[in-house]
């Protein structure tokens, strides 16, 4: 290539700069969005996978119902070669001075599991305490070097050696990645709140709690591969295989222990038997107290051991969802730039070789080759693209996955990504960049290039005119005027641009929808949740049934209003081939009242729901990650017990966590036993939020109450990190606004360059600068509400897929757009048109007649 060529090339650079750089902004706004979500996803991972190697998380987790002994441990040791373990004691209580729920535990000699020290140090004398950061969140008030007293029941104070600490570090462990859950108990309200750190001997229990184990086979592997799946399942099986003789040697020497301390009671009564006469009212109790005793030994049964993964760790799994959620959404959301990219290139494209007809034949004439002509497009679109993907990779992988994590951050306790670059997805990029620009140009110069130079080097004739189908429409047609004929004319006569306009149009109609669609479905949650679906303010849990002094001491509260006797415990909903879902299951003492207090009900149709003895009513959301309906079972287990199946009655509306209703009677069916009602449901006279920590606090007071949870602090917890969903929606919304105004202006100016010959032959004819920038403007806005309409319906279809990969397991997100949203992303798209018109009406007044008349004849 001669340096005549290039200087030919880079004056035609010069010439259309608009066109080259809306090339190359389109290209750049695709490949940034292809690039940088799909970067998004693999980058999350990556984060968490140092964040495991790094704090030593362990692979598998031991506890049994009898407390785990130096037997259990030796056992492991005989397999130190395949693993490390360390032993954990650990009591979990419920805080009577702050009524949260909280896990003390020893800190372990073992390196598995270290903690990360968010701020102060580790506890290095018997009187510190180190606090998890979530803490800090729930009571602000608990600060570095502060006391911390721990107040619960007389039985458990009785098995702390000391119970005043000093604050001296806050930290995070990464067997609790979610900020907000830290799984289930059998204490208080049936969920921990924080867990809480202390040096060896504070505690009184002989046993250990819990075995942490780390296979050394999965050391570098990465988690939630298939290999690591299949390491983890074939170690899960070794361990409980190891444990599985220890049940019945633990149940021995439970039985030996229980018979050694009954020992001197026999030896007592077998004395006092051969004082007294055989009928001795005192010997007979004695004797029967001690064949009572023998029974309760002889029924000790085989404790179970409890093998566990990783996933048994709240958010261990729920992350990784989170993760494959973002990489479903960079499957399809850049689809829609990449798309429009290419709409738009193929316009550009075939415009520029429109323009320089003359040029290729006169370039034909002179004796060029068609490669040699044609290569002048390739270089001018793939240096667009070429531009446009470095600044899009460049832009792309460094801003989105920071700005995604940061929304995830607050869900979190994970540290910062780390940028990576994956190849492959910039291959795919600059492939797909270069194909919309030069494959563009190929697919308009493959009937130039073999055209003629006589033909080519003569204007292209003009498109034919046709009679539209509105003409036969006499009583519409004949009212235009003659403005109005005209642009209806050129909307119909130029077919390509029309679909173009109205795709592009659509394309980011149907992105800003959704961005402002999931505002809404986010917003409407809290409302619908907790204004519509539940209409109770308090949760009270009790160790047992309501006593008379504890309902006496309810309703002396002048705050409470009506209260509704229940039974609330924990599940686990159990299936391989989904992630453990933690429940409430409610049974209500009378299920007639229930819908004073909870409305179960059809999302759709609102029809309501009631209770009865032929299955249970179950949340919409577990229905769907079960993929079980009316009719079905669902496999819930109750604590240590046998995993049982629910049939379904009924699917309710529900956004928050997972709920299971059931009648007493069912309940009698699934678990042989009359429930406990252990709980009330407390309806408020007033909203403050003084009152209600005064009412949660006295309330406490009372013996056998062991939590009270406020609706108001739940709603502010679980919305809280839902705000940050916002900086997702302005990724849509900006994102989505950017697009918008490059496809109108680009379109916009492409059909200016095509019709400046008709322009300007309309000012030489004395229409006005306003006159001439509406003769476009009309057809442009009817063109934009054409894409407004049909984006209205791509935007919902977007969002509902959106929200079905957005979506947590225990969420579920408001599937409904609002109009008003409807109506914001109608008049962004009606601004940027507007805007990109008051560009071109500057544009259209410098209009130079007499080149834009001139003839090549």
């Amino acid at each position: 290539m001669t340096k005549s060529y290039w200087r030919v090339l880079w004056r035609e650079i010069g010439h259309s700069k608009a066109r080259f750089i809306s090339i190359m902004l389109i290209i750049f706004l695709g490949v940034a969005f292809y690039t940088g979500i799909r970067a998004t996803g693999p980058d999350m991972l990556q984060a968490a996978t140092d964040y495991y190697a790094d704090q030593n998380l362990a692979t598998n987790s031991v506890q049994s119902t009898a407390g785990l002994t130096k037997k259990d441990l030796a056992i492991l040791h005989q397999h130190r070669d395949q693993l490390s373990y360390q032993a954990v004691k650990y009591l979990d209580i419920n805080q009577l001075n702050n009524n949260q729920v909280v896990r003390v535990a020893e800190m372990p000699s073992g390196s598995l599991n270290r903690v990360t020290v968010v701020s102060g140090h580790l506890p290095r004398r018997a009187n510190e305490i180190v606090l998890d950061q979530q803490a800090r969140t729930l009571q602000p008030k608990l600060k570095l070097g502060s006391t911390y007293r721990i107040a619960t029941t007389s039985a458990l104070n009785r098995q702390f050696n000391r119970r005043t600490f000093k604050i001296v570090g806050f930290v995070n462990s990464p067997r609790y990645i979610e900020k907000a859950t830290r799984g289930v108990t059998t204490v208080g309200k049936g969920t921990l709140d924080y867990f809480a750190l202390v040096k060896p001997g504070t505690l009184t229990q002989t046993v250990a709690s819990r075995i942490d184990v780390g296979f050394k086979n999965l050391r570098g592997v990465t988690p939630y591969t298939a290999k690591y799946k299949r390491l983890n399942r074939a170690n899960t099986a070794k361990l409980k295989h190891w444990l599985k003789p220890q049940a019945a040697k633990r149940q021995a020497q439970l039985q030996r222990q229980a018979r050694a301390q009954l020992a001197p009671q026999v030896a007592k009564v077998q004395a006092l038997a051969q004082q007294l006469p055989a009928n001795a009212p005192i010997l007979t109790k004695a004797q029967a107290q001690i064949k009572q005793a023998q029974a309760k030994i002889a029924a000790i049964g085989r404790p179970t051991y409890l093998v566990t993964g990783r996933a048994a760790n709240p958010g261990y799994s729920e992350y990784h969802e989170n993760t494959q959620r973002v990489v479903a959404l960079s499957t399809v959301f850049p689809l829609f730039f990449i798309a429009i990219a290419a709409l738009i290139c193929l316009t550009t494209m075939t415009r520029m070789v429109a323009e320089l007809r003359v040029q290729m034949g006169t370039l034909k004439a002179l004796g060029y080759s068609n490669a040699a002509i044609g290569s002048e497009f390739l270089l001018y679109g793939g240096l667009a693209s070429l531009l446009g993907t470095v600044l899009g990779v460049g832009f792309g992988v460094n801003f989105f996955p920071r700005f995604i994590a940061q929304a995830y951050g607050s869900m979190y306790n994970l540290p910062a990504i780390n940028v990576q670059v994956i190849w492959a997805d910039i291959l795919i990029a600059l492939v797909i960049a270069l194909a919309c620009t030069i494959g563009s140009a190929l697919l308009v110069l493959r009937v130039d290039l073999t055209s003629l130079p006589a033909t080519l080097m003569q204007p292209k004739a003009p498109k034919a005119g046709k009679t539209l189908w509105l003409e036969h429409w006499h009583g519409l047609w004949n009212r235009l005027n003659f403005n109005h004929k005209v642009t209806l004319r050129n909307l119909f006569r130029y077919k390509q641009r029309l679909l173009m306009t109205v795709l592009g149009i659509a394309g980011c109609m149907a992105m800003m929808i959704t961005g402002f669609g999931l505002k809404d479905s986010i917003g409407d949650i809290s409302v619908k949740q907790f204004d519509q679906l539940w209409h109770y303010d308090a949760i009270v849990v009790r160790n047992g049934s309501q006593t008379a002094q504890q309902r006496r001491a309810l309703h002396r509260q002048s705050l409470v209003k009506n209260d509704f006797v229940v039974k609330q415990a924990q599940v686990t909903v159990e299936r391989s081939d989904v992630a453990n879902q933690t429940a409430t299951l409610s049974v209500p003492q009378h299920p007639q009242n229930l819908t004073q207090f909870v409305v179960l009900r059809n999302r759709q149709t609102h029809a309501a729901y009631h209770l009865n003895n032929r299955g249970a009513i179950i949340d919409e959301k577990l229905a769907k990650l079960y993929d079980v309906q009316v009719g079905d079972t669902l496999p819930v287990k109750l604590g240590n017990r046998q995993v049982k199946r629910v049939r379904v009655a009924a699917i309710a509306e529900n956004y928050v966590n997972h709920f299971i209703y059931v009648s007493p009677s069912y309940y009698h069916q699934l678990f042989a036993a009359t429930p406990v009602y252990n709980g009330n449901l407390v309806q408020f006279t007033h909203h403050s939020q003084k009152r209600q920590n005064a009412f949660a606090n006295d309330l406490l007071k009372t013996p056998g109450m062991l939590n009270v949870t406020l609706l108001s602090t739940e709603k502010k917890n679980n919305f809280q990190m839902l705000d940050t969903m916002d900086l997702v929606v302005v990724i849509f919304v900006v994102a989505a606004g950017a697009l918008a105004l490059v496809v109108l202006y680009n379109l916009t100016n492409i059909n200016v360059s095509e019709r400046i010959r008709e322009l300007s032959t309309i000012k030489v004819l004395g229409f006005y600068d306003g006159e001439v920038t509406m003769y476009i403007f009309r057809e442009n806005l009817i063109l934009t509400g054409l894409g407004i309409f049909f984006g209205c319906f791509l935007g919902n279809w977007l969002h509902s897929y959106i929200l079905n990969t957005a979506e947590t397991d225990s969420l579920m997100f408001s599937p409904g757009i609002h109009w008003v949203s409807y109506v914001y992303a109608a008049l962004l798209t009606l601004a940027f048109s507007l805007l990109v018109m008051t560009i071109m009406h500057r544009k259209l007044k410098h209009i130079n007649m007499l080149d834009a008349l001139a003839s090549v004849d």
